[in-house]
């Protein structure tokens, strides 16, 4: 759950009420500055934040990781820049590898004014992506297997640098479109080899790309909030309709290159062919062709007579190829030329193998039990179903809504039955491994035996706090402690006033582990979403009461703690009562 502008917390800290004025006071120009400098740092808004790092306090030590260990050109992974840039790129990178198939296929033989407004517009397309590359290189990276963020220029520059990668990259941005020019004088001269070569090049370089724009547009649901589910729904229909795309293409050039190619083995139907697209567009005489028996030929003909549009070749190439793919075409509708006849062969074995793919695929999307993700897409809407039937408020289905997804982070689990799998050492290794750090921290647990620790993390009970709950109220008798795994709380006094933040690794409510009936003296309040390990009383006794010279120790500490806190109360309310009596 993210904070928006009317649920932010409003700090009344002085230093930190005296910090945020001076920011508000600081010219506009500066403002603007400022925000474009911290466009490179981590921010929650970044859907792959929540994942990597749980709270405001893990991101502020991300950013002073990235401030001063590093150079100022270096962009975090999940910051503001990068999201908008993966945005745009998608679009971008969509556009481009859509126009640049449609151009060579069906825009060659275009008027020169039509033909230079796309190859300008692709070149800008081009240098966006140029640009892209150039900013990897300043962006940091996770490392999948130990999802370390790596910020180093060197690693960075080392994992950008790979040579399949770097050839990969740069290919993409590569102005081609400026061949063009002269492709259409390719085509019917003696370039026909080298233009069949170049597609085919272009063809086989970027079919694949699809996985790439999958990676750039998985931002860009869930920068929506669309749920996992269905951004795979939206991947496989994508990838379904580039590749649909890019075939069709090649499918509609290709039987004309692979005619001019080897002018010794030319038809007399396919040098008539020929001998109208040398000549100019507007006075291409094609009154008579009757006695034009090829059907590729006559197609072609009739398409130069009638000035077909290019956008109604290509729908008519696209229908071909969905016959082919599907294998319901007839053999009078292709070309006879042999490599055309493979090639339509391998697009027929590709579209049967693809269009057995997707159904199958959709399926196990929509029905997978053993997918973590779709596990949490079905629990959410069982909720909304269930507070639909028990006619929950909206406002509190909300907040069971942002608990469940803080709890689980887009991924669901079932921890109970995963941790019954294994035996209780395993099972209390996984829960050290995730808590010892916390406990250990603590001043009355300093000291104690690795087997009593360990019972003591073995009675630990996670617990999800939102913004704006309260943990624990002022005036009330406690029975737990509580350790902050994730997340920012607030501290307040009984009067109301601010006393100040605990953040990652805190932990309070201690006294309450040796009296149970202490009174609280503060209020504590989450600021944002927060992962507490709660311990009780009860759990504290019965792991400690068999170490009777342990718990002496503790309560001699706890006793010691509570009296240095009395004597400072004391000589504050003594201090105050002064100062107010010499007003």
């Amino acid at each position: 759950m993210r904070k928006t502008d009317a649920n932010r917390h409003i700090c009344t800290i002085d230093e930190t009420r005296t910090s945020r004025e001076v920011a508000a006071a600081l010219p506009r120009i500066q403002k603007w500055w400022q925000f474009v400098r911290n466009l490179r740092f981590a921010t929650d808004l970044h859907p792959a934040t929540q994942k990597h790092l749980k709270s405001s306090h893990q991101i502020s030590k991300e950013n002073e990781r990235l401030l001063h260990c590093f150079p100022p050109w270096v962009v975090h992974p999940f910051s503001r820049l990068r999201m908008y840039a993966d945005v745009v790129v998608f679009i971008v990178m969509n556009l481009h590898l859509t126009l640049l198939p449609l151009a060579f296929s069906f825009l060659a033989f275009l008027p020169d004014g039509p033909r230079r407004l796309v190859e300008c517009f692709d070149l800008i397309l081009c240098l966006v992506l140029a640009g892209e590359f150039a900013l990897r290189f300043c962006t940091g990276y996770v490392v999948p297997a130990t999802y370390e963020i790596v910020l180093e220029p060197r690693r960075i520059a080392l994992n950008r640098l790979r040579p399949f990668g770097l050839l990969y990259g740069l290919l993409l941005f590569m102005p081609f479109i400026l061949l063009l020019e002269v492709f259409h004088t390719w085509i019917v001269g003696a370039g026909a080899e080298a233009s069949f070569a170049f597609v085919s090049f272009l063809y086989l370089t970027n079919i694949v790309r699809f996985r790439e724009s999958n990676r750039y547009f998985r931002i860009v649901p869930r920068v929506l909030g669309v749920p996992e589910s269905k951004i795979r729904i939206l991947q496989v229909l994508m990838n379904t309709l580039y590749v649909l795309h890019w075939t069709t293409c090649l499918a509609y050039i290709i039987p004309l290159l692979l005619s001019s190619a080897r002018p010794a083995t030319q038809s007399a139907d396919h040098k008539l062919l020929l001998r109208v697209l040398r000549a100019e567009v507007s006075h291409r005489n094609l009154t008579s062709f009757g006695a034009v028996i090829d059907p590729f030929v006559r197609q072609r003909l009739t398409d130069l007579q009638t000035n077909a549009s290019p956008a109604y070749r290509y729908f008519r190439s696209l229908m071909l190829t969905l016959r082919v793919g599907l294998a319901s075409c007839e053999q009078k509708d292709l070309e006879q030329h042999f490599m055309y006849q493979w090639i339509m062969w391998v697009v027929m074995l590709l579209g049967w193998v693809w269009f057995n793919y997707v159904p199958v695929v959709l399926c196990r999307f929509l029905d997978s039990p053993e997918m973590a993700d779709d596990q949490y897409d079905r629990f959410l809407a069982n909720l909304r179903s269930y507070a639909y039937n028990k006619r929950v408020n909206p406002r509190l289905e909300r907040k069971l809504r942002d608990n469940f997804a803080t709890r689980f982070r887009t991924g669901f689990f079932d921890e109970a039955m995963i941790m019954g799998l294994f035996p209780r050492n395993l099972r209390s290794s996984v829960k050290m491994e995730t808590c010892q750090r916390l406990v250990a921290s603590v001043d009355l647990f300093k000291n104690l035996p690795y087997a009593v620790l360990t019972d003591i993390v073995d009675c630990l009970q996670l617990e999800v706090y939102l913004e704006g709950d309260v943990i624990i109220s002022a005036g009330t008798f406690g029975d737990s402690m509580y350790f902050l795994a994730a997340g920012s709380v607030a501290v307040y006094a009984m009067h109301g006033k601010e006393l100040g933040h605990l953040t990652d690794g805190a932990y309070f409510g201690e006294i309450s582990l040796i009296k149970r009936n202490q009174q609280r003296t503060a209020n504590v309040v989450a600021l944002e979403p927060c992962e507490l390990y709660r311990l009780s009383h009860e759990d504290f006794q019965s792991v400690i009461q068999p170490h009777a010279y342990l718990l002496n120790r503790i309560r001699k500490q706890a006793e010691e703690r509570l009296t240095a806190t009395k004597r400072k109360k004391d000589k504050l309310f003594r201090k105050k009562l002064i100062n107010t009596f010499l007003q």
